[in-house]
């Protein structure tokens, strides 16, 4: 069943007007923004002696951003080595040669001051006719072809909407649905904005929340992008940008930071996971059938990943969880009912990322030595296969894996590793 849906999906995929292909890593975390990648005849363990990576690039600039991956061609954000107040948009080809590379706006010029979103691509018909948007540090959207790093149009988006973005600036990464591309500024004149994704034209403004913007991107729910602000989690629909339904983004009488919101909520039917970190619990909120409210079925206090995400693997959320910012445990929680099955450590190591290949397996990358591991989705304990120090680059393991065509891509400060992760002993379909 599971190849008969992917063989369904890349026959639509493969009608649509560009050429996008089910492996393709499009935007921040995958399809829709959950974490799950297509993963059909990787290797089901590591070498003893770890991944040696394929190609190396090491000229991306600071930057916690993952890659966007089309046909094994890379976009990337950083920051200019030649002028640390600048983002760069960089273009790999194959092997991890640069095709071009672009300045795109101002970086967060406060607190840890890098470039942190990833680019969203939509492709074109042919190659080198897609549009890349980018989303700085500073609050600036952009539209950059493909072709050639050319900025096609540029919105100020935090200045035009007095944005007020969290301590450590603008995270989200674009999310583009048909003609429109959607950011989120804060503060009190918008909660999100679309713009017309070819022209940049501003389409429709929603009402504002009136607190500050999350570090995360939307998720689309039927016909509405589901956003966590620093206080609320909201449906705006996409048509035309009215808030459906706004519930707090927090339990009350929590004692956690109640105002920060990194991690992108995870979507199963009509249900909606928010995740916040800081000892702030998680929440599952059920949409009503006509998408216009939403109640909350349950809390967890164990469930709340830092920054790097959780997955949904058949009925079973897996994450990291916050102790404190250089520490951690490892958790599963049930879907269903909220109920932890596990929280563990992961030997003397700390919280990290997560993604999940398919139903089948999971990669884990820890912050406080750089552990990148292969794991089974177990519901009865953390179940390591194989695992390696990624070694390479500068300062914090932050970014998220990405799986594209069997590759593996993993990011740290100014380099990105590409390591080739599929079972050369299977035949292609």
């Amino acid at each position: 069943m599971k190849h008969l849906c992917k063989a369904i999906l890349t026959a639509a995929l493969c009608a649509l007007p560009w050429s996008v292909y089910a492996d393709d890593v499009l935007s921040f975390r995958g399809e829709n923004r959950q974490g799950r990648y297509d993963a059909d005849d990787v290797l089901k363990s590591w070498p003893e002696g770890g991944l040696e990576p394929v190609w190396v690039y090491d000229g991306l600039g600071a930057g916690w951003g993952s890659p966007a991956v089309v046909s094994r061609r890379v976009f990337i954000n950083g920051t200019d080595p030649s002028d640390p107040t600048m983002e760069t948009l960089t273009h790999l080809g194959r092997k991890g040669e640069v095709i071009w590379q672009v300045k795109t706006g101002p970086v967060w010029a406060k607190s840890h001051s890098s470039a942190r979103s990833t680019p969203t691509v939509v492709p074109g018909a042919a190659r080198g006719e897609g549009l890349i948007y980018v989303h700085t540090g500073g609050g600036t959207l952009l539209c950059v072809a493909e072709k050639d790093g050319k900025v096609l149009w540029r919105q100020d988006v935090s200045g035009t909407y007095e944005g007020r973005p969290g301590n450590w600036g603008y995270a989200e990464s674009p999310v583009v649905v048909d003609d429109k591309v959607f950011v989120c500024p804060g503060g009190r004149k918008a909660s999100m904005v679309a713009f017309h994704r070819l022209s940049g034209k501003v389409i429709w403004e929603a009402e504002p929340m009136g607190d500050s913007s999350s570090y995360a991107a939307p998720v689309q729910w039927k016909d509405q992008l589901i956003q966590v602000s620093g206080k609320n989690v909201f449906g705006v629909d996409i048509r035309n940008g009215a808030i459906r339904w706004k519930m707090p983004a927090f339990a009350e009488g929590s004692k956690g930071r109640n105002d920060i919101n990194c991690n992108n909520v995870l979507l199963e039917e009509n249900r909606v996971l928010v995740i916040s970190g800081y000892n702030d619990p998680a929440l599952m909120f059920e949409i009503a059938p006509n998408g216009n409210s939403a109640k909350m079925v349950w809390t967890n206090e164990i469930l709340d990943p830092h920054h790097g995400g959780a997955v949904l693997v058949d009925g079973k959320i897996y994450s990291s969880t916050w102790l404190n910012n250089s520490s951690g445990t490892w958790a599963c929680v049930d879907w269903a009912t909220g109920k932890t099955l596990y929280d563990t450590p992961w030997d003397n190591l700390g919280k990290g990322s997560i993604i999940a290949l398919d139903d089948d397996l999971l990669i884990m990358y820890e912050e406080k030595r750089g552990t990148v591991a292969l794991a089974r989705p177990n519901p009865a304990k953390l179940d390591i296969i194989s695992s390696f120090q990624f070694r390479l680059g500068a300062k914090e393991h932050w970014s998220h894996p990405v799986v594209s065509s069997g590759r593996l891509y993993i990011r740290r400060g100014n380099v990105l590793a590409m390591y080739d992760i599929r079972d050369k002993s299977k035949d292609k379909d």
